[in-house]
């Protein structure tokens, strides 16, 4: 079987009608920049994208942005170290206006082009500040499924930042700055479900989605990286991080009908869809 695509098989008992849901589901995780964003350009190319009220401020603080027009550009005098400092230290300030609603302190890179690591990275900047400034980052998502053909769901739990309470995959998380795909994914499957790294290791890469949308903070701009891994019957996950509240198993029928119902974070409802379907969308 294709690594790349879940077994079709897997769709068959759900009805048309729903397997069309899910289907639109998918195929609408990219939506357009709205309009009046500003777009943010490095190199000769868009990298991100602020909202208006945000960008008037941001080019008021100016360093280290050079506006452009209808556009802000990061200055080309600044790379590497010294570009990274710039930009913190301008995001520092932001942050007491109350311009950012997550703070992790983690640095996630800001990459030129494509998902996978020949991408240029530009420098790293704190991972609470890509919504406001629209940029591209990366995730893993894990579909987390048993030998009957169910799969483990996670809620995330009530105190998180960003979607708190909602259904979310087993595992997911942001790619931290310099770090690969699988190593997130062997860190995230400890952290989050209690995977020792020997099953976690198992997970096989299936494709790569793409999600864009606008969300209160900003833009929403995150390649997904997506594996399958087959758990034991008798595995039972356990959160060790305290971002999780619970976790359930569930039929293909109950994890379509709660997708449908927008119980699930948008990303981890369309990664979720790609099991159920049996495919990922044709870009």
């Amino acid at each position: 079987m294709d690594e790349k695509r879940v077994a079709p098989m897997l769709a068959r008992k759900l009805s048309s009608a729903t397997l069309s849901a899910l289907a639109r589901h998918l195929d609408g995780l990219v939506r357009r920049v709205p309009a009046g964003y500003i777009p943010l350009f490095a190199e000769n190319q868009a990298i991100g994208a602020l909202s208006p009220d945000f960008a008037r401020r941001v080019r008021e603080v100016g360093f280290p942005f050079l506006a452009d027009g209808d556009s802000l550009q990061l200055d080309p005098a600044l790379t590497g170290g010294a570009l990274e400092s710039a930009w913190m230290a301008q995001v520092t300030a932001l942050r007491k206006e109350g311009w950012f609603r997550a703070w992790r302190e983690e640095y996630f890179d800001v990459r030129l082009g494509a998902a996978d690591d020949s991408a240029a990275v530009l420098c790293r900047l704190e991972r609470g500040a890509f919504r406001r400034f629209g940029l591209r980052s990366r995730a893993v998502h894990l579909n987390a499924v048993t030998p009957d053909g169910r799969m483990w769901i996670a809620r995330r739990a009530a105190g998180k930042a960003i979607d708190p309470g909602l259904l979310d995959n087993l595992v997911g998380g942001g790619l931290a700055s310099g770090e690969t795909p699988r190593a997130a994914l062997l860190r995230e499957c400890a952290e989050e479900a209690g995977i020792a790294p020997d099953l976690a290791g198992r997970a096989r890469p299936m494709g790569t989605l793409f999600a864009r949308r606008e969300e209160d903070e900003g833009i929403h701009n995150e390649w997904l990286h997506v594996w399958q891994l087959e758990l034991p019957v008798d595995f039972a996950p356990r959160n060790t991080d305290g971002e999780v509240d619970g976790f359930m198993l569930l039929d293909r029928a109950e994890l379509a009908a709660r997708i449908l119902a927008d119980e699930f974070t948008t990303d981890a409802a369309a990664v979720a869809a790609t099991w159920l379907l049996g495919r990922f969308p044709q870009r």
